[in-house]
Parts: C-alpha cells; structure tokens; sequence
C-alpha cells in the first residue's frame, strides 16, 4: 500500500510538472513573448556574446544569409575581436504571429567602439522571423537587416 502511495505521488508530481511547463512555455506564444525575446538579444548582442547569440537561432537559423547554422553564426559573430558594443536597442514596429512563425520588424541602433580608438553609430532597420519551439520559445529563424545613415 506504502508503495501505491509513493508512486501515486510521484505521478501526481510528474503530471504537475509537465502542466506547468506546458502552461509557462505557451504562455509567452505572442506578441510580449516575441519582444521579450528581441530583448533578450539585444542583451546579448551590448555583451558580443556569439556563443549564446548562435544558441537563439534555430539550429539552421539564418544571420542576413552572412551566416547559416549556429555555427557558423557563432564564428561569424566571434570575428569582431575589436569591437567593443556600447549601447544596443532595438524598437519593434510590427509582430504578426502565425501559428507557430512571427514575423517582427522594427528598427534599431547600435553605438560600437572600435578598436578602443573609433565610436561608430550604426542604426537601421531589421526583420526577424521567429520560429516557436515548444521546450525553447521563440527562436531566430532568420534576421536580415537593412542599415541606414
């Protein structure tokens, strides 16, 4: 009987679990969860950290068609051994969500130094196709930006 219970408990427990994580994971499936995101990268991005930028792309996620694949994304980003970023942000202007694809346009400006000797201001604007998966959230599918002076 002990053991019935024990058991018992430890289903219940499961089954809490994998219905919370169920709930929290779908519950960021909109428009909020998608700028989160954008924020997250844009994080990201002030601390030029191409090992955990590659990882918010989907495996074969697309960086402007420079670079195809976490990896060869993490190599790409991992290049820019003298630039030190000092602001990034980013301002959505449009989510549109389908099914388990979003598509975020929006601007954004970023302030680097180069070298520790040149400040350059780069802005544009971007277009980010976010895929949902369902253990990770929202993943960069492909980003492909449009710089302007």
């Amino acid at each position: 009987m002990r053991l019935r219970i024990i058991a018992f408990i430890n289903f219940s427990f499961l089954c809490i679990f994998f219905l919370f994580s169920c709930i929290s994971t779908s519950h960021n499936k909109n428009k909020a969860g998608v700028e989160s995101a954008m924020k997250k990268y844009d994080n990201l991005i002030l601390k030029l950290d191409a090992d955990s930028i590659s990882l918010l792309f989907t495996p074969n996620g697309n960086l402007g068609n420079i670079a195809i694949g976490r990896d060869s994304i993490k190599r790409f980003l991992s290049s820019f051994k003298n630039i030190r970023v000092l602001s990034q942000s980013s301002t959505t202007s449009s989510v549109t969500i389908s099914g388990d694809s979003a598509i975020q346009k929006g601007s954004y400006f970023q302030t680097d130094l180069i070298a520790e000797k040149d400040t350059i201001k780069v802005k544009g604007d971007y277009e980010t196709v976010w895929q949902w998966l369902r253990q990770k959230g929202w993943l960069i599918k492909k980003m492909t930006t449009n710089p302007k002076n």
